[in-house]
């Protein structure tokens, strides 16, 4: 297959002498780097974008769950406690709805059209011009999300950790990260991700257990008795956050069976809105319903009321330590797509061509934008939403038609190269753990979709009843917990018999 980025061709601009060996790779994706005698010469350094990038399926996984949870862990908690009260911790469950269709679209996407990013398969199923005009509504949309992030961990740095540091400066030092990072792949952050999103995790997962001395269960109750119209808001205001997964388009290129695609996004992000639950859960077991709802950062509020013993009372900043290169990772995956999204509007494939502009871009664009963290706020938990409504399912139901229509055309010979080793039946449980070998994979992941069948079932009776017999939405929001945890679990294992099956195939 012909090569787009022939490496080869670029050296010969560059003098044989003054090219040593450890030029011509840089890292494990290939970047191709001019010496540094070219920079003395008229020679230009750039750097060369190797396209054959590859990521597994946990860094896949932990990436889609790096941009959920931080998207939703500086916004959003107070507006839903102000709408939902006490039942705001359900809201997240209509989310999990929708990011499950994202996942199931991009899977029909790789299987269709293997080894391609979103940006190029919306040209080839809408043609030159209409690809090129839902390219530039998705570059529009990354470019706000970039432009939001930055933003609010600006606001969020000068409103409680650096009071006196000029706010220019707390913009331009994320902007200086995003150019550095530029330069590399995705691989390079998925892997930087991999490093602090388990520590992250485990931070989330410990919280309970160091806020029981803090516990008021009965600042939960009663549950479900919030009414319905209230409950769908606030579940209609986490789809921003949500929305923000449509940036894995960008990445689709980098694996190629289909299943590994839907289970890992499925995975990652009810993972990252099962910690977002946990979240809100606590804000509410400890804070309770009425004060988170004027804070600006509930759940910064919440880590400060962890107190284990005398000494220990200022945890939050260590945390902090460990939640902002997580945040960071989500900002970088999302200008990664927005340069890739650039470069194939304007027929690029370099993207780091792209970088230092864009990144300045950001920087003006961002002290533009918003005047104040109220101004902030506002966009990310009211505008979001709409603006992720208005084309996403749009774009979703025109490509699965287009396509629909195409392939009943012309016979399908992409989708068998992207569908191999999927693993069913008794060949692929020989290679599985003992607990994911009980089943198989269509088991694990038709359960995993019955038990969010079974959270919405329980949202519902608890809405009918509870309000009559209080021990109806006890029992149904204990239900609720532990199917949503039990989905969770699930994907886990859906991923786990994937990445077995592929190694025991190899």
């Amino acid at each position: 297959m012909h090569d787009p980025f022939p490496v080869a061709h670029f050296y010969k601009s560059v003098p044989a002498y003054c090219c040593s060996d450890a030029d011509l790779f840089f890292h494990s994706h290939r970047v191709a780097l001019a010496c540094q005698c070219a920079r003395s010469s008229s020679i230009k350094a750039v750097f060369l974008i190797d396209p054959k990038q590859i990521i597994n399926q946990r860094q896949l996984s932990w990436l889609t769950s790096s941009i959920i949870t931080s998207g939703g862990i500086l916004t959003l908690q107070n507006v839903m406690l102000r709408i939902s009260q006490m039942d705001a911790w359900y809201s997240y469950f209509f989310s999990a709805l929708y990011v499950c269709g994202i996942a199931a679209f991009f899977g029909y996407l790789t299987k269709h059209y293997p080894e391609k990013h979103i940006f190029t398969i919306t040209k080839e199923v809408l043609g030159r011009w209409g690809g090129t005009l839902v390219n530039l509504i998705m570059v529009f949309h990354f470019w706000q999300i970039v432009v939001r992030d930055v933003a609010s961990i600006s606001h969020f740095s000068s409103t409680l950790l650096l009071h006196s540091t000029p706010f220019e400066i707390l913009i331009f030092l994320p902007c200086f990260l995003l150019m550095y990072f530029g330069k590399t792949s995705v691989e390079v952050i998925a892997r930087v991700n991999d490093l602090f999103y388990p520590l992250f995790m485990v931070t989330i997962l410990a919280m309970p257990l160091m806020l029981a001395n803090e516990f008021f269960p009965r600042l939960l109750t009663p549950t479900l008795t919030t009414p319905g119209p209230q409950l769908l808001t606030s579940g209609f205001l986490t789809l921003g956050s949500a929305g923000d997964l449509f940036i894995l388009g960008a990445f689709l290129h980098m694996l190629y069976n289909s299943n590994h695609v839907r289970s890992s996004i499925r995975h990652g992000a009810l993972l990252g809105l099962f910690l977002l639950t946990m979240l809100l859960f606590l804000i509410i077991a400890v804070l309770g319903p009425k004060m988170p709802g004027n804070f600006l950062y509930p759940v910064y509020n919440l880590v400060q009321m962890i107190h284990i013993t005398d000494f220990l009372d200022r945890l939050d900043l260590v945390m902090l330590m460990i939640w902002f290169p997580t945040i960071a990772c989500k900002m970088i995956a999302i200008y990664l797509a927005l340069l890739i999204g650039i470069s194939s509007i304007i027929n690029e494939p370099n993207y780091p061509y792209l970088n230092k502009p864009i990144s300045l871009l950001m920087v003006v664009s961002t002290i533009l934008s918003f005047k104040n963290i109220t101004e902030v706020l506002s966009f990310s938990n009211f505008c979001s939403p709409v603006i992720v409504l208005a084309y996403q399912p749009l774009l979703v139901l025109l490509i699965f038609i287009v396509t629909l229509v195409k392939k009943r055309k012309e016979p399908d010979s992409q989708s068998s190269a992207s569908s191999k080793a999927q693993p069913h039946g008794k060949k692929s449980a020989q290679f599985i753990g003992k607990v994911s070998q009980l089943l198989p994979y269509s088991v694990w992941r038709w359960g995993g979709d019955a038990l969010i069948v079974l959270c919405g079932g329980c949202i519902l009776v608890g809405l009918m009843f509870s309000r009559h017999t209080p021990l109806v939405g006890i029992v149904c929001g204990a239900t609720f917990a532990v199917c949503f945890f039990l989905t969770t679990l699930t994907t886990y294992m859906e991923v786990t018999i994937l990445k077995q099956a592929e190694s025991g195939g190899s």
